[in-house]
């Protein structure tokens, strides 16, 4: 059997590193929202960027969620000044399809955020009305809501990248130990 050379070990280290890093959770920011995990919308006419998130990214039915917003200009990506929103939502899965929350209107300056508990598990659209002096604007956004008979699997889900990541780093410890072993 070849014995792994000193630079073939942090080669493993490194792409362990790295592997470990690209599987982090995206942690959202009030500057924009950044990562894997948000919605966005665009208009070209008007020339809007709308993105959307909420955290937990699959929020659980009776816990407290927050709904983020980030409202941008297309072109140069700077937030929207001086603009009322209003933020509606329906339940997907009710049999007449119903307003189930509307937020006041707000005056609001690129990114701000809605605290809401979704009452039941299922499919919930977001609607964000955006005013402005020379438009309105209605994008949608669609939520998934977990319930407690799915809360298993979103922990496998939410535990399998640092389970990936644990296991890479235990075979790149193995790995070292071989070779510091051999060379002994």
């Amino acid at each position: 059997m070849k014995i792994l050379s000193h630079t073939n070990c942090i080669k493993a280290l490194g792409f362990a590193l790295l592997l470990g890093i690209f599987f982090v959770p995206s942690v959202p920011s009030y500057e924009h929202l950044y990562g894997y995990n948000f919605q966005e919308w665009k208009n070209q006419r008007d020339n809007f960027l709308i993105q959307f998130d909420t955290d937990p990214h699959t929020p659980i039915a009776g816990n407290m969620s927050t709904l983020m917003f980030s409202v941008q200009n297309l072109q140069t990506e700077q937030h929207l000044q001086n603009f009322t929103a209003r933020i509606t939502i329906l339940n997907q899965g009710s049999s007449s399809n119903s307003t189930i929350y509307e937020s006041k209107s707000n005056e609001t300056n690129g990114d701000f955020s809605q605290r809401y508990t979704f009452p039941t598990g299922g499919l919930y659209e977001v609607f964000l009305r955006v005013d402005t002096p020379s438009s309105i604007d209605v994008s949608k956004f669609t939520v998934f809501v977990s319930s407690p008979s799915f809360q298993v699997l979103n922990l496998v889900y939410l535990l399998l990248p640092l389970l990936i990541f644990v296991g890479l780093l235990a075979i790149a410890i193995v790995f070292i130990a071989r070779y510091v072993y051999r060379k002994k």
